[in-house]
C-alpha cells in the first residue's frame, strides 16, 4: 500500500516537484535556524553580500546559455545534451583559469578572493542543473533535498566545535560551493569519460541567450540589488542580517511556486500549451497566498522564537516584501512560457523596467526607512513586474485573466480524484 502511494506521488512529475519542494521548506527552515543561530545577525549579513556578489557574477557570465537549452530542445525535437555539455565544461574551465589568475590582484581582499573561487563552480551548477531540470527534474529537486541535508549537518558541526568568526563563514561558503559542483556533475548522469570538453559551437547557444542573459541579470537586480545597495549606503552588516533573513522568508513562500513553474518549463518544452499555464498560475496563485497569511499572522512570534530576539526586526520587512510574493507568481510562470516559446525580448523589456523601478525607489526609501525602505521598493518592484506579465499573457493569447485569478471547479474534481488515487 504504501509503495503503492509512493510510486503514485513520484510518477507525476507535478506532486513529485511539490513534494520535495515541501521537505526543502521543511529542511530549509532548519538550515535557516542553524545557520543564522550559528553566524548571528553581523555575519549573516556579511555572507548575504558574498553571494549576493556572486550571484550576479554569475548571471553575467553565464551568458544566458543555459535559457537557451530549452529552446533548443523543442525546436530540434532532442536535447543537444553532450554537444551542450561539453561546451559549459569548457567555459568552465576558461572561467576557472581567469579566476586563479585573478587571486594575485586580490590577495589583499579575502571577501573578493572568495567571490572570484565561487563563481566558476556556481556558473557550472546554474548551467548544468538547468540542463537536469529539463532532463530529468526528479533528480534535481531530489538532489536538492540532499545538498540542503548536507549544509545542516556541516553547519551543526561548525556550531557544535566552534566559534562562529569570519574565517569559518567563509570556509562554510566554500565547502557549500564545492558540494554543490560536485552533486550537479552527478545529475548528469554522464559517463565522465564521455566528455570531451570543447568551445565548438558555443555560439549558437551565446547568440540565442545574449537577450535572455540580460533578462535574468534585470531579473536578479530585482531580488539582489537592496542587500547591495544597503551595503553602498552605509547600512550596517548587522542590518544587513536582519534584512537578508526577512527576504529570505519572503521568498521561501514562493518555493512551491518553483516547483510548479521547473515542471511547468519542462512540460512546454514537450508540447503543452497555454491552458497549461493558466492552470498551474491560479493554482500556485492561491497556494502562495496561503502560506503568506500563515506567515502573516504566526510569523512574529516564531521568528522572535526560532532565530533569536535580535532578529525580531526581521518580521516586519517580511511584512512589507509579503504582498509583493504574491505578484511574481504570475511573473514565473509567463516567464517560463515566454522562454520556451522565443518571447525573449518582452521577458527583458518588462523585467527592465521592473529592475528600474526596484533600484530607483531603493535608493530614495532606503534613505528614509532603512531596512523596510528596501523591502517597500521590492514590494513595489514585485507587484509592477507580476502585472506585467499577467497583462502580457492575457493580451498575447487572447485568455480571460479569471483563467489565472480563479481557481475552477475542475481543477478542485481533479485535485480530489488525485487525492483519492
Amino acid at each position: 500500500m504504501k509503495k503503492d502511494l509512493f510510486k503514485k506521488i513520484t510518477n507525476n512529475a507535478y506532486s513529485f516537484s511539490v513534494l520535495t519542494k515541501v521537505l526543502s521548506v521543511l529542511i530549509g527552515f532548519v538550515y535557516t535556524v542553524v545557520y543564522t543561530r550559528y553566524l548571528g545577525k553581523e555575519l549573516r549579513g556579511t555572507a548575504s553580500v558574498i553571494n549576493n556578489y556572486v550571484e550576479l557574477a554569475t548571471l553575467f557570465l553565464c551568458l544566458g546559455m543555459h535559457q537557451a537549452y530549452p529552446y533548443f530542445k523543442k525546436k530540434t525535437g532532442v536535447g543537444p545534451y553532450h554537444e551542450y555539455i561539453n561546451n559549459i565544461l569548457a567555459a568552465v574551465l576558461v572561467y576557472g583559469a581567469a579566476a586563479v589568475g585573478s587571486l594575485f590582484f586580490l590577495r589583499n581582499n579575502t571577501s573578493a578572493c572568495v567571490v572570484a573561487v565561487l563563481i566558476p563552480a556556481s556558473i557550472a551548477v546554474r548551467e548544468l542543473n538547468y540542463v537536469v531540470m529539463i532532463e530529468n527534474p526528479k533528480v534535481r529537486n531530489a538532489t536538492q533535498i540532499g545538498l540542503e541535508v548536507f549544509d545542516i549537518l556541516f553547519l551543526v558541526v561548525l556550531f557544535l566545535l566552534t566559534k562562529a568568526n569570519y574565517l569559518y563563514c567563509i570556509l562554510f561558503l566554500l565547502v557549500r560551493g564545492a558540494a554543490s559542483f560536485v552533486l550537479a556533475i552527478q545529475n548528469l548522469r554522464v559517463p565522465l569519460k564521455t566528455l570531451r570538453p570543447t568551445l565548438h559551437g558555443i555560439g549558437k547557444y551565446i547568440a540565442y541567450g545574449f537577450v535572455p542573459m540580460l533578462t535574468l541579470i534585470l531579473m536578479e537586480i530585482n531580488y539582489k540589488v537592496d542587500i547591495l545597495m544597503l551595503e553602498w549606503m552605509g547600512i550596517t552588516k548587522a542590518d544587513i542580517g536582519i534584512y537578508s533573513l526577512g527576504v529570505m522568508l519572503g521568498q521561501k513562500l514562493w518555493l512551491i511556486s518553483d516547483a510548479l513553474r521547473d515542471i511547468l518549463t519542462s512540460k512546454l518544452a514537450g508540447g503543452r500549451t497555454k491552458e497549461e499555464v493558466c492552470r498551474i498560475t491560479r493554482l500556485s496563485l492561491w497556494v502562495t497566498f496561503a502560506f503568506v497569511l500563515g506567515m502573516a499572522i504566526f510569523g512574529k512570534p516564531l521568528i522572535g522564537f526560532v532565530y533569536g530576539a535580535e532578529f525580531n526586526d526581521a518580521y516586519m520587512v517580511f511584512l512589507n516584501i509579503s504582498l509583493g510574493v504574491l505578484g511574481m507568481v504570475f511573473y514565473k510562470m509567463i516567464y517560463a512560457f515566454n522562454v520556451v516559446n522565443g518571447h525573449k525580448s518582452v521577458n527583458f523589456a518588462l523585467l527592465f523596467v521592473a529592475a528600474v523601478i526596484n533600484v530607483v525607489l531603493n535608493y530614495f526609501f532606503i534613505l528614509r526607512w532603512s531596512i523596510n525602505g528596501a523591502a517597500i521598493a521590492s514590494t513595489v518592484s514585485y507587484t509592477v513586474c507580476g502585472v506585467s506579465f499577467l497583462i502580457y499573457f492575457v493580451c498575447k493569447t487572447k485568455t480571460s485573466p479569471r483563467d489565472l485569478l480563479l481557481v475552477k471547479k475542475q481543477d478542485v474534481t481533479d485535485l480530489i480524484h488525485f487525492i483519492r488515487k
